[in-house]
């Protein structure tokens, strides 16, 4: 009996309220993902988008067989991307957003840095964003080689390739409400020696949709996820003492 072929790369897309990006999200995916992979996979996850963008994907899926959408109530960006994760069955992972603030013209470039090895990154040096947004990415990244042990330069990037299998292996340490499940990934893989290289990336300012979290709601999103990041570095420890993965290689 023949087996069915292997899917290389799973994209995983979170959506909410981005009916005026999404057409053109999945449309950068086809160009610059699907025309050099083409038996690749996108995984959008709308997560209980109030505006179009849920019908938008569903006329999309119709004539894309590539194309899987995911509906679910709105449970927020890092519930969503665990939900993707779940769903996808590539060798690699690439998550993104669906914002299109990352160009999808350097996909080609760390898809080559990344598939001989565990994972490739991208780094924003010259980021779009919001001063308050600038100055929260600095101290995440001063904290991190204090409670981990490790550095990245840009930790919660939405734009990483990586091994399924490795989120496989740290699924069970990453709960589904964490709010920033890219990040304690990005960790995971980090602090258990996977090969994963880093690579600049160019960022854009955006263009349609508005930012969800802004202000003092993001001062306390930050603050549990901070709360969530000092429990997950506990489970890791754990992990880590009973006998988990320490630098050998995923392939």
């Amino acid at each position: 009996m023949s087996q069915p072929p292997t899917i290389p790369v799973s994209v995983v897309m979170p959506a909410y309220n981005e009916e005026g990006a999404i057409a053109a999200a999945v449309e950068d995916v086809r160009a610059h993902l699907f025309s050099i992979l083409p038996g690749a996979e996108l995984v959008v996850v709308n997560d209980g988008s109030k505006d179009g963008t849920g019908a938008i994907l569903d006329r999309l899926a119709a004539s894309e067989p590539r194309l899987k959408v995911i509906h679910q109530k709105n449970g927020g960006h890092g519930r969503a991307l665990r939900t993707g994760l779940d769903a996808a069955q590539g060798e690699f992972v690439f998550l993104i957003d669906s914002d299109r603030q990352i160009p999808l013209e350097a996909f080609p470039p760390l898809w080559e840095a990344a598939k001989s090895r565990d994972g490739a990154w991208g780094v924003r040096v010259k980021r779009h964003d919001p001063r308050l947004r600038l100055w929260l990415t600095k101290v995440i990244r001063a904290t991190l080689p204090l409670l981990f042990g490790v550095r990245l330069r840009d930790a919660n990037v939405p734009y990483k390739i990586i091994r399924r299998s490795i989120w496989l292996e740290a699924r069970d340490l990453i709960p589904p409400d964490t709010l920033a499940p890219s990040l304690f990934l990005a960790l995971f893989a980090r602090r258990c020696g996977y090969d994963i290289v880093e690579q600049e990336v160019p960022h854009a300012e955006r263009r349609t949709g508005v930012v969800s979290i802004r202000r003092w709601k993001l001062f306390k999103f930050c603050a549990k996820a901070f709360r969530q990041m000092l429990a997950f570095r506990g489970r890791l420890a754990r992990y880590s003492a009973g006998g988990g993965r320490s630098g050998k290689t995923a392939r």
